[in-house]
Order: structure tokens, then C-alpha cells, then sequence
């Protein structure tokens, strides 16, 4: 019987083909370490509703030759989700098995906080970017160490921008987008968890804080597993794919609906009652993100 190859071919070069991508996942599941999941422009359709996440590839990833490129050895890739990312398709024609060689800069929209602005609804804090800079890397050093709980204003600006920008990069409309980071800065400031385990809820959502079999909170903790043993579930990023995760699943007629409305104030309605299920005002707050964006 023939061994089916993946490259049908000894390789050569003309019938390869070049991309460019935006990483949606950088947490590979044991056994894909290493790996990232990219959607590619001009093969991935940008509609989350025709191609979900979990259809994307897991893309290798190049390393550089000081690495030590067999049998685990070396520092793995540090993509994050939202880099731009450029590569190969080593099957040509077929595209089915993405290389990324390397990412390119790309200038993103500032925060309130980062751009200097001081911001209306919140005067308490004034940061200039070398005290912002200090607070990041003595907070933020590393997104794969669950951070503490905080109320500060210069972090909650910062994931305000990472927010909008990891649900547009996940397909997302603008107002979209704007709606559900509002809704999640309403309702928790962005925190992912807090030191008093005893409070009754949790995370950016709020979710209830039981691990009853069948609870959403119970889903996150699964969900956290499946990336691998040491992913940890308060981690911001792991809490963000969760949020698309659940209106991609277990809440997509929530979903569905907020993609249906065209305004902010209608997608923060939706995204209240149906998603986050309370009855905070947000739209106010989803407009400022969205203005940021577009200012």
C-alpha cells in the first residue's frame, strides 16, 4: 500500500506559495507545541460563521538556527494572538499546511491611557508613558503567568485595547467587538479572578463561581485544560477565547443576534441580556472603544 505524503513532491520552490495571517490561538494543544493557529487572507474567509476557529490550521513555526531544532531542544515560538504573521504553504497549490517564517510590525490603535488622553469618565489617573511603561513591566511582564487581581486605570486601558483588537481579529465587526469589550469592562474591569475565593462570581464575565458539571464556570476550567496541563484559566487571554468560545457554542443564538444589530447600542443590549445575562449599562463605555479606534 502507498504511504500517502503530505508534500508530493522533493521540494524545489516554484509551485510553493507566500501568505500573510493574523494568529488567532497560541495555545496549541499538547502534542502541537510550538504551533499556532492562523487565519490567512485570501484562504480563510474573515466571517467567523464560515470558517470558525476550530477550522483554522495549526501553523508550524519557524525557529532560528542558534535553536536547537530536534527533539524538543531550544526556546519554542512566542506569537502571540493578533500578530501578523507572514509564511509558506509547503503543499503549493493545495494550502493546506501553513510554515509562518517570521511577523511584521504593524502599528496598532492606542488606549486612552497610552495616547495621553485624559479620559472623561475617569480622572483619577494621569500617566505619562514613561510611569505607563513602569507599570507594565512590573505588572504585565508575561501574559502566561496568571496575574493578580487590580483596579488600576492604566491596565484596564490596556486591555480595553487588547480586547477590541482580539475580537477583530477573531472576525468580528468593529461595533461588535466594541460591545462585548464595554460589556466585559462594565462588568468586571477586565479582572480574571480575585484572591477571596469565596466571592460569587468570577473572571471578566462574571461567571457564577461553581464547578457544578454543566456550570460556565466549570466549561472555563475545562476549556483551560484542553490548551495543555499548565494553561491556568485566569489567565486574560485564555478568558477572552473563552468569551468567543461560548458565543460560538453553548451561546450562539447570542451570538447570532449580535451579529444581526448595526449600531452599538443595540449590540450592547444584546450582548447584556443574552451574554453576560445582567443589566448594566455599557453602550457608553462601547462607544468610547469604539471612538478609540477611530480616532
Amino acid at each position: 500500500m502507498a504511504v500517502l505524503r503530505p508534500i508530493q513532491k522533493e521540494f524545489y520552490g516554484d509551485d510553493y506559495r507566500w501568505f500573510f495571517g493574523t494568529v488567532v490561538n497560541s495555545h496549541p494543544p499538547s502534542g502541537l507545541e510550538g504551533r499556532v493557529k492562523v487565519r490567512i487572507y485570501g484562504v480563510h474567509s474573515e466571517s467567523t460563521e464560515n470558517i470558525p476557529e476550530k477550522d483554522l490550521p495549526w501553523a508550524q513555526v519557524l525557529v532560528p538556527t542558534t535553536e536547537g531544532g530536534a527533539s524538543g531542544i531550544g526556546k519554542i515560538p512566542q506569537l502571540v494572538s493578533g500578530a501578523f504573521v507572514f509564511g509558506v504553504f509547503l503543499d503549493g497549490v493545495s494550502s493546506q499546511i501553513p510554515l509562518i517564517l517570521g511577523s511584521l510590525p504593524r502599528t496598532e490603535f492606542p488606549s486612552s491611557v497610552q495616547s495621553g488622553r485624559q479620559n472623561n469618565t475617569d480622572n483619577s489617573f494621569e500617566y505619562d508613558q514613561e510611569r505607563l511603561q513602569n507599570v507594565v513591566s512590573t505588572r504585565m511582564k508575561d501574559d502566561n503567568v496568571a496575574e493578580a487581581s487590580f483596579g488600576n486605570y492604566a491596565l484596564v486601558g490596556l486591555r480595553r485595547q487588547q480586547s477590541v483588537k482580539f475580537f477583530i481579529d477573531n472576525g468580528y465587526e468593529l461595533i461588535h467587538a466594541a460591545a462585548i469589550t464595554g460589556a466585559l469592562e462594565g462588568v468586571s474591569r477586565f479582572k480574571t479572578y480575585d484572591d477571596d475565593i469565596t466571592e460569587e462570581t468570577v473572571g471578566i464575565v462574571q461567571w457564577k463561581n461553581t464547578t457544578e458539571i454543566g456550570s460556565r464556570f466549570s466549561d472555563l476550567l475545562r476549556f483551560a485544560a484542553q490548551y495543555s496541563p499548565n494553561s491556568d484559566w485566569r489567565l486574560f487571554s485564555i478568558q477572552l477565547q473563552f468569551v468567543v468560545f461560548e458565543l460560538r457554542n453553548r451561546l450562539s443564538l447570542a451570538n447570532r443576534k449580535l451579529l444581526a444589530t448595526s449600531n452599538i447600542k443595540d449590540a450592547s443590549v444584546v450582548i447584556n441580556k443574552e451574554y453576560i445575562k445582567g443589566s448594566n449599562r455599557t453602550d457608553i463605555l462601547a462607544q468610547r472603544v469604539y471612538d478609540e479606534v477611530l480616532s
